[in-house]
């Protein structure tokens, strides 16, 4: 069964009222939905709330919606419109004005780099532990030394976990692997 299906799946019992599944829902979807928020308001916290208040919202709303799709955009739309209103509702000296938000938050362009980020971090998560965190770490720009310090292993071990990691994700994300490894920078990270 493909992702998409599963995930049809999924949803429909999210509309059934399955807490389970909604709570999976929720630990997808939650950073993306914080990320998107704080790239508008601009402020970790008030994120966070707005965040929570849509996925409360949302699952009194559920019935209504008919797909994972429009749940989906039902939330970014939410989230987005609530941003406005603080941006619009907040007078201090620091806040961004909603009408420059509009040529900065580009929906479409967020909701693909969301899917892009949720597909790569999936893949991740499915590695190996040690292979798991070779990456995470070289994702946060530590250098193979520093990783070969951090985990107490050898420089050598290091970069063979970080080739057999990538040998995963390539097969993994074949279709969008480009994204994945221009990010790393594959080349110079396996050969320092």
């Amino acid at each position: 069964m493909t992702e998409e299906k599963t995930m049809g799946v999924e949803y429909k019992k999210i509309q059934d009222g399955n807490t389970p599944a909604f709570k999976e829902f929720f630990e997808d979807f939650y950073p993306s939905l914080c990320f998107f928020a704080n790239k508008i308001v601009r402020d970790e916290e008030v994120s966070n709330d707005i965040v929570q208040d849509a996925f409360i919202y949302f699952w009194e709303k559920r019935i209504g919606i008919a797909t994972l799709n429009a749940a989906k955009s039902y939330l970014f739309k939410y989230v987005k419109n609530r941003c406005l209103n603080y941006l619009r509702d907040d007078h201090s000296e620091h806040s961004i004005k909603p009408e420059d938000v509009k040529e900065h938050a580009l929906y479409h362009d967020f909701v693909v780099e969301d899917e892009t980020y949720r597909l790569i971090h999936k893949a991740i998560s499915a590695l190996p532990p040690k292979g798991k965190q070779v990456i995470e770490l070289t994702l946060d720009g530590l250098k193979n030394q520093e990783i070969a310090e951090c985990l107490d292993v050898s420089i050598n071990t290091v970069k063979t976990l970080k080739l057999r990691a990538f040998k995963v994700l390539r097969e993994e994300l074949k279709d969008m692997s480009f994204l994945f490894f221009s990010l790393l920078q594959e080349d110079a990270a396996v050969t320092e």
